[in-house]
């Protein structure tokens, strides 16, 4: 019965002691016998066991004297078995999405350039108090668990936004910034504070998300805006360039942004 079933000796020991699943007969050595036709209700209870639903629930629903309780314990299977489709069908879209992110050109580091970007919409943390790693952790924290566990592996554009003017680069170290996510229509009953990134011109540069990248990168902006004699708003976009985060909430790399008031 055991191979038939694709299970262990031992499984079959266990289930008839907890009276889950009961031998044909036994012999006066205690040797268990099994009957061909009691493969079928073998393979259905290692179903479900698989699927994770627990011995008690297996009995309940086995138990023809309570077939509304049954009833109700297989729609909370269905349920369960709907909420893993679900789920792996983000992966699936998660991991499909980062297959194509990784045949897309390199786009060089360190080269301002002005680009235009359509309105975006992103869901925002709380303001910041400091910049120490343990608050933008506990922030990173604070944010992410208002979302679906997968959120944090998705494709939305990530980041933050920081209130920095271009021309104080050295000012980023300690400015206070929130975190962003772009606004998709996954979770509609999210009551998270929403922030609008508006379309038009902005001056940008592709940096390693490092406090070294980040600060060359902020000078270089600087230099780029005083040589072609552009203002900008004092709001720093900082995209992740994937959801991939290896330091304080932030990708390998991402994009720096000012939008552009005056050019």
């Amino acid at each position: 019965m055991a191979k038939l079933a694709h299970t262990t000796r031992r499984t079959l020991i266990f289930y008839d002691e907890k009276g889950i699943f009961k031998p044909h007969h036994r012999d006066q050595n205690g040797y268990r016998y099994y009957a061909y036709n009691q493969l079928y209700d073998l393979t259905f209870i290692l179903g479900l066991r698989k699927l994770g639903v627990s011995l008690s629930d297996i009995q309940a629903i086995r138990n023809t004297d309570q077939q509304a309780l049954a009833a109700d314990k297989l729609i909370g299977i269905q349920t369960q078995i709907n909420r893993k489709i679900t789920e792996l069908t983000e992966i699936q879209t998660i991991i499909n999405n980062r297959l194509q992110q990784t045949k897309r050109p390199p786009i060089p580091l360190y080269q301002p350039v002005l680009r235009n970007d359509p309105a975006m919409a992103f869901w925002c943390s709380r303001q910041s108090v400091n910049c120490t790693e343990e608050e933008v952790a506990q922030l990173f924290s604070e944010f992410y668990q208002q979302f679906p566990q997968l959120a944090a592996l998705d494709t939305n554009q990530s980041g933050f936004l920081t209130t920095l003017g271009v021309n104080n680069p050295a000012g980023y170290a300690t400015a206070s910034f929130r975190i962003i996510r772009e606004v998709n229509h996954q979770p509609n009953e999210l009551l998270i504070p929403v922030i609008n990134k508006p379309a038009g011109l902005f001056v940008g540069i592709h940096v390693e998300n490092t406090l070294a990248g980040i600060h060359r990168g902020l000078v270089a902006l600087k230099a780029f805006c005083q040589r072609k004699k552009i203002s900008t708003e004092d709001y720093l976009w900082q995209i992740n360039d994937d959801n991939q985060f290896v330091s304080n909430g932030a990708s390998r790399c991402g994009w720096l942004e000012f939008r552009v008031v005056n050019h």
